[in-house]
């Protein structure tokens, strides 16, 4: 393996986490503000749209970047997803 798909690898990994953190953080905060009878609701959908786009923006970035974006992908789908089962597991937890 050489050191490029390495650097890629790594930084696709870091990506993907931190996007990760960033998208559970803000739905955490929008679930946060939503009311028992649904207010807020509108909001809720709208923070989706903007995680979406946040997250999206993330990859693209990512794969401009790196030298073997496909690479470099897969790493931040595996970063991504794990710091979604950590966040998960966690909110059971509480």
């Amino acid at each position: 393996m050489s050191l490029e798909i390495l650097i890629d690898l790594a930084l696709g990994g870091l990506t993907g986490a931190a996007l990760g953190a960033l998208h559970m953080f803000w739905l955490w905060r929008s679930a946060a503000r939503l009311g028992p009878d649904g207010a807020g609701a509108l909001a809720l959908v709208g923070g989706a749209i903007l995680r979406l786009a946040a997250v999206l923006a993330g990859f693209a970035g990512l794969m401009a970047l790196a030298g073997q974006p496909a690479a470099a992908l897969i790493a931040a789908l595996a970063g991504f997803t794990a710091v979604r089962i950590l966040a998960v597991r966690r909110a059971r937890e509480e």
